[in-house]
């Protein structure tokens, strides 16, 4: 890193997972690799505990999904489209049947 013209060197930061002696070869991060990050077990404790936080929403506060359907649902259809007019009245005759 060049700050003002000096040159500073950054100190190396050592992996944070418990018995690993590896360099970290970025500055921001934590792990020196992917795998001892998986298996860092402080980390996977604190995820545990994280996802125990999370909240449970009991089947009885959950919205209810209700549906009517008519006994004769073309019928309903049929019905409520009655008086509109989807195809115009000239082109009735070409309707598949």
């Amino acid at each position: 890193m060049i700050a003002h013209g000096l040159k500073q060197t950054a100190s190396l930061k050592i992996c944070a997972r418990p018995g690993c002696e590896a360099s970290v070869k970025k500055t921001t991060a934590k792990y020196c690799s992917i795998h001892c990050c998986a298996i860092d077990p402080s980390r996977k404790e604190r995820l545990r505990r994280q996802a125990r936080r999370a909240p449970i929403i009991p089947l009885a506060h959950q919205l209810p999904l209700m549906f009517q359907v008519h006994r004769d649902i073309e019928a309903s259809l049929d019905d409520r489209t009655f008086g509109r007019e989807d195809i115009p009245a000239g082109l009735l005759r070409l309707r598949a049947v």
